[in-house]
């Protein structure tokens, strides 16, 4: 689905080269889940950036369903993110004017109608059980509550692979267990992958596939995860 081949990632900090990413191969299959661990600057969210297609790797490929990725078309790459990428950040970061509601409409194809996405996002926030708050301010959410809706936000589009950088990161226990929780039963309700960038050793070890980075490099917790 998708796979990134040999992939570098470099910037250039004055005269020295600092190197992020070094030599990477991973593969996302459908239906897993993959966990991705390791210290502090070691890559992650920068790995978790390039398979967003947020962010161009220096030297090597990513293909999507078969097909390379280029980009240099910029249109291609926001057609690709809004139709195959979920994406879930430590914070919740919606749109603070906006209601629960109208941060998913917003986010949501614009080829739908207003109607059948209005019910859709209604459904989606029934199905975290927050749709009572459809309409409330989003600055009187709990952490667990708005992170409840960026997270029916990032499936608005029906993708193919959720991504997730720390996504309980600035949450307490209770909630962290519940998003989660809530994280699992989306993957098992919609078949999508999910791809989880944690510091947590416990949410780690829920991976199918774990994987630990360090130094911009795959090492790993099982075995051969250098060709994942």
């Amino acid at each position: 689905m998708i796979r990134l081949t040999d992939v570098h990632k470099s910037y250039q900090d004055g005269d020295k080269e600092n190197c992020i990413l070094r030599g990477i191969n991973l593969t996302v299959r459908e239906k897993e889940l993959i966990t991705v661990m390791g210290p502090s600057g070691c890559g992650k969210s920068t790995l978790l950036n390039i398979t967003a297609l947020l962010a161009e790797p220096t030297t090597g490929s990513i293909h999507i369903d078969g097909k390379l990725v280029d980009f240099r078309k910029e249109k291609k790459l926001e057609g690709l993110r809004r139709e195959k990428i979920g994406l879930i950040f430590q914070n919740a970061n919606l749109i603070s004017c906006l209601t629960p509601l109208e941060n998913l409409l917003l986010a949501m194809n614009a080829k739908v109608s207003s109607k059948a996405a209005r019910k859709a996002a209604m459904e989606l926030l029934e199905m975290v059980g927050i749709a009572d708050k459809y309409k409330s301010d989003v600055k009187s959410l709990s952490g667990g509550e708005a992170q409840r809706v960026a997270i029916v936000r990032a499936l608005v589009n029906g993708p193919q692979v959720l991504l997730c950088d720390e996504p309980t990161g600035a949450l307490d226990v209770n909630n962290s267990r519940m998003v989660m929780n809530l994280l699992l039963d989306t993957r098992r309700k919609t078949g999508c992958s999910v791809v989880i960038v944690t510091h947590d050793k416990e949410i780690g070890g829920l991976g199918e596939r774990r994987i630990v980075l360090n130094g911009g490099q795959v090492l790993g917790m099982d075995q051969d995860l250098q060709t994942v």
